[in-house]
């Protein structure tokens, strides 16, 4: 059952319903007032309602307003429809005549089918009763004959209002299976055989747990909180019966198949028992809720979701955002090991720096990305729930750690550093990698290229900027290309020559703003590392270069290799990494080496 598309559908028809009922029926505007303006029901108030009654025949409707809740109290005692109810009071309080018949000219009511009458609504506001009687059809035109007690007129109005008339108890039934409106609940339970599922929320940090089974563990809080919303919008399909003594075996609520509780501590505030599926109906599950214990059709494609497997509601992330926002401190353990730490400051734009010999610093984009890589990795599945002996996973000597910290003040008065996070990898699946947190003995498996992306080398998260210098600090150029070279110098006024020619003034121009954009030179990304690395991105002894010599004492060149320029990217280049002084890939702007590298330094003459 597509239960969207159908509640699409019947918000449409209620919306149409409205429509019609509220705008088309109303008298034409424009003009002097028409004897038929007024209102029919005269002085009905939708806000002062709190009693509503429908009688036909022998039978007696009756739903009552308290503390803006409508409950039907007759001929049962259930939660009302709001919305059908609050619609037609609206409706009445605006419903206006199309044709009144003076009472000189009602020779008897009897011809209008209002005596007696075949219907009537009764509203009550506090102590005061407006009952409005419903006639016949009139011949013509979709019409009704209707009549307020104590007017002698009869009026004529819309049919369409007999669509807002309960056909049934039922159509004033609320249809929602189960409300959680008002209720602080803190717990779900749901049993279904030996199968028993309880989730607790926290009460500091609202996060959900599975309390059971044990051990516990971190709950899918979204997903738990989505499915409680969900659950609210579930409706009853069908009111099967009212009677308290009702055969309940043969629907399989005398020892229900699954039942749901939604409770606070140890008290359940709303309980749900659900059975069999009638003949021939299997998308459908008989369901009773205690509150009310009678029993009703529901879709089953919803239990379906609360008899998911464990995993299901278990977090599969493996690292808590609030944990990952809380750090002054990340050690890394895997191809090179290193250490962040953030420095002192206000504010969420503190800077980080590498705890090594150069202070390196961190690039706050990449950190960023860094940390949010964290928070979004997660687990594909559960290896094992309780683990031992961690051995046969690689994770009793994890290849990999990450591990984030926090700084505390000690009871000497000095700083520590608080564990928040740990992750351990290991194993050496082709595709898959074991994992654990620092506080469960769980084992869990993650997607080996979602952990090959985060930053296992210092180089890959570093400052991306590549060196930073002045144009009037540059001394020469020189750029060799296509086997040739080019050595371009410059004059402490900022006059450019090309091999001892000065250039002329709009060249002059190109060649100080290339080199002011070049002295801001910024990586669009880290790619690599090592000599190994060059010839993968297409760095060779072939490849184009351009060299900055720049005064200083001592003297100093800058120096870039270009590599691969794939299509419609970044050409990859390489310059000599400070820390190490090993060769160092990375992406180098596209912009900047087309539009003016290319333009000025290796095709201008």
């Amino acid at each position: 059952m597509n239960f969207s598309q159908t509640k699409w559908l019947m918000g449409l028809a209620v919306a149409l319903l409205a429509f019609i009922m509220l705008v088309e029926l109303r008298s034409p505007s424009g003009g002097p007032p028409s004897p038929t303006s007024a209102p029919i029901v005269a002085g009905l108030r939708p806000g002062a309602v709190t009693r509503v009654e429908f009688v036909r025949s022998n039978e007696t409707f009756r739903a009552e307003r308290t503390g803006g809740q409508w409950r039907l109290t007759a001929p049962l005692n259930y939660p009302a429809n709001s919305l059908a109810l609050d619609m037609l009071v609206d409706v009445c309080t605006r419903l206006r005549p199309q044709l009144v018949i003076a009472a000189e000219q009602v020779k008897t009511l009897a011809e209008f089918g209002l005596a007696p009458p075949q219907a009537a609504v009764i509203f009550y506001q506090g102590a005061t009763k407006v009952e409005l009687r419903i006639g016949a059809r009139a011949p013509v035109n979709q019409q009704l004959y209707v009549q307020v007690a104590g007017n002698a007129t009869v009026a004529v109005a819309d049919a369409n209002l007999l669509e807002l008339l309960p056909k049934t108890a039922d159509d004033w039934r609320d249809r929602q299976l189960l409300s959680l409106a008002g209720l602080k609940y803190d717990r779900l339970r749901v049993r279904t055989g030996p199968r028993d599922l309880v989730l607790e929320r926290g009460a500091t940090n609202q996060l959900w747990r599975i309390a059971q089974p044990p051990p516990v563990k971190r709950a899918n809080t979204p997903r738990i909180e989505h499915v409680l919303r969900e659950l609210q919008r579930w409706p009853v399909q069908r009111f099967v019966t009212d009677d308290p003594k009702a055969e309940l075996d043969a629907l399989g609520l005398q020892t229900p198949e699954t039942e749901l509780a939604i409770g606070s501590g140890t008290n359940d505030l709303v309980v749900v028992q659900f059975g069999k599926s009638p003949t021939n109906q299997p998308d459908l599950v008989y369901a009773r809720r205690l509150a009310t214990t009678n029993v009703v059709l529901v879709a089953r494609d919803w239990l379906d979701q609360l008899r998911a497997p464990y995993w299901d509601f278990c977090e599969h992330r493996l690292v808590d955002t609030l944990a990952a926002e809380a750090v002054d401190r990340i050690e890394v353990r895997g191809r090179e090991p290193y250490n962040l730490v953030r420095q002192p400051g206000t504010g969420t734009n503190r800077v980080w720096l590498a705890d090594d010999a150069f202070k390196s610093s961190i690039d706050p984009q990449l950190l960023l990305s860094f940390l949010n890589q964290l928070v979004v990795l997660e687990a594909a599945e559960l290896a094992k729930e309780v683990v031992t002996d961690f051995t046969p996973y690689g994770l009793a000597l994890p290849s990999r750690q990450i591990s984030l910290l926090k700084s505390a003040t000690n009871a000497a008065g000095g700083l520590t550093n608080t564990l928040v996070a740990r992750l351990d990898f290991g194993g050496d699946q082709s595709d898959r990698l074991f994992a654990r947190r620092h506080d469960e003995n769980s084992v869990y498996v993650v997607p080996r290229g979602e952990v090959e992306q985060l930053a296992w080398s210092l180089f890959q998260i570093q400052d991306r900027t590549v060196w930073s210098f002045a144009t009037n600090q540059v001394l020469a150029v020189t750029v060799q290309f296509d086997g040739r070279s080019r050595r371009l110098t410059r004059s402490a006024e900022g006059q450019w020559s090309d091999a001892g020619e000065p250039v002329g003034d709009l060249r002059n121009v190109a060649l100080e703003e290339t080199l002011f954009r070049l002295g801001h030179l910024r990586a669009e990304r880290w790619t690599g590392r090592g000599t190994n690395q060059l010839p993968v991105y297409g760095v060779t002894d072939q490849s184009h270069y351009v060299s900055v010599e720049l005064t200083g004492t001592p003297a100093k060149t800058n120096t870039v290799h270009f590599g691969n320029m794939p299509f419609r990217r970044h050409p990859f280049a390489a310059v000599t990494d400070p820390r190490t002084g090993q060769p160092l890939v990375f992406e180098f702007p596209r912009p900047l080496y087309l539009d003016y590298v290319v333009q000025y330094l290796i095709q201008s003459k």
